[in-house]
């Protein structure tokens, strides 16, 4: 079911994963740029070769970026519950 969402609005994906990886990527920006290169790079190769697949991957790629930031946020608050 999440898999026609996804090829159906793919565009729209593939600007939110940059826009997510924009911000999740704040603190390096040298790796911050490689990562929007790559990124983009998947999302453009995807739809000019109507390759829907990729689809999935930028959810995964979407998922990954989200989970390390929702990590670091869980890390702290473990963090602070031992002090």
């Amino acid at each position: 079911m999440l898999y026609p969402i996804l090829v159906e609005h793919y565009v729209w994906f593939g600007l939110l994963l940059l826009l997510v990886t924009w911000f999740t990527r704040r603190d390096k920006p040298e790796t911050r740029s490689n990562y929007l290169y790559g990124y983009g790079m998947i999302v453009v190769l995807g739809f000019l070769l109507a390759l829907d697949w990729v689809a999935g991957i930028m959810f995964g790629l979407l998922v990954l970026e989200v989970g390390r930031i929702f990590k670091a946020w869980l890390d702290r608050k473990a963090n602070q519950l031992k002090k």
